[in-house]
């Protein structure tokens, strides 16, 4: 087992466009963490140069106790698991699953050990192990590059996007095998993805990257609660948060440019009068109909209806707030909005404020 650690981390290609921008975080010894952002920023630039994959420009990545700058990949002990499987065709299960073993020179029956135990651990049955891969499904693929990673035993398993190929049902599940799979072996983990969800659900500690540059790093919550810009407040959650240009005024209020007032919870806030500001709030937590505040600073909203979407477990209210879009999440119990216009009511505490040039949080 090995803690993961990245100190100021480039990646500058020839022609100078530098791909990984200084990115420094540690992995604890056992825990998950997830590289989460769209495609092009990084993330998985950032999960070859870990591997040995791609070289580290500036910067010193270390595994356990040893910098790994210098290291060839086989050298890192590390083991990955990629997006398109790369299992070899000709193969049997068994033998792709063996294959790093035996060139390492490991012993035939501590390979057969090892195998069958992560067959086991996998749910893959002895006829499984005797197939070709074109005559598995893309689940059981999956597994079985996850065993032959499994079999090597590493100090840090790397992920790339290895879900991706997986239908919608089938990535749930394989989502969940493989979190439960982490947590039993306690191996140290990065994941990359650009799916949130998948991301919010896998991380112990969630990695937010975005053109280049780590925006975020957090437990997962942490991050959904306390977005430390709006980028990354508009990337994590689904659907996600609803962005309100406004300007501070005195008494934890901001005025909206439809005229509307906005409470916030001043305490949580450095922001003098006057300052023009982004205010966020997350579809989720808005609830619809004009019942009294239940804490001070707490404000409705006057709202106009675009479209409803019915989603089953609940609905989402597309609506105006004069010019600007806004989104609503409503449960499956919550009273279906009648007419054109409707009330929000937003809680001050759940109300983000973001500088209006930066984009970070105030």
């Amino acid at each position: 087992m090995a803690e993961v650690v990245l100190q100021d981390v480039k990646k500058i290609y020839p022609g100078g466009f530098e791909a990984v921008k200084g990115v420094s975080f540690a992995v604890p010894d056992g825990k998950m963490c997830v590289l989460v952002g769209p495609s092009g920023c990084g993330k998985s630039t950032l999960l070859r140069m870990i591997a040995g994959l791609e070289t580290i420009t500036q910067g010193e990545a270390r595994i356990g106790e040893r910098r790994v700058n210098e290291l060839e990949p086989m050298e890192r002990d590390i083991a990955m698991v990629f997006q398109n499987y790369a299992l070899y065709p000709h193969m049997s299960v068994f033998d792709n699953m063996a294959y790093g073993l035996r060139n390492r020179k490991t012993p035939e029956d501590e390979i057969e050990t090892r195998v069958r135990e992560a067959a086991r651990i996998l749910e893959l049955n002895d006829e499984m192990l005797k197939r070709k891969p074109r005559q598995l499904s893309g689940g059981q693929r999956q597994r079985v590059a996850m065993g032959r990673a499994i079999v090597r035993k590493p100090s840090v398993f790397l992920f790339d996007e290895p879900l991706s190929n997986l239908d919608a049902k089938l990535r749930v599940q394989m989502r969940v095998e493989i979190r439960k799979l982490q947590r039993a072996l306690a191996t140290t983990s990065i994941y990359v993805t650009h799916d949130q969800l998948e991301a919010m659900t896998l991380a112990d500690m969630l990695v937010v990257m975005n053109a280049g540059r780590m925006e975020q790093a957090g437990a997962p919550l942490e991050v959904y609660e306390k977005p430390a810009s709006m980028f990354v407040a508009g990337f994590i959650g689904s659907p996600p948060m609803n962005f309100l240009p406004a300007t501070i005024e005195a008494g934890g209020v901001v005025r909206l440019e439809s005229g509307q007032a906005l409470g916030y919870d001043a305490t949580q806030f450095a922001a003098s009068a006057g300052r023009k500001v982004m205010a966020g709030v997350r579809p989720e937590l808005v609830r619809i109909g004009a019942a009294p505040a239940t804490a001070t600073g707490d404000t409705t909203l006057d709202l106009t209806i675009d479209l409803i979407e019915e989603l089953g477990m609940g609905r989402l209210v597309h609506a105006r707030l004069g010019s600007r879009e806004f989104t609503i999440v409503q449960g499956p119990d919550e009273a279906r909005p009648q007419g054109a216009a409707l009330t929000a009511q937003i809680a001050a505490k759940t109300v983000h404020l973001f500088d209006m040039e930066t984009g970070r949080r105030l």
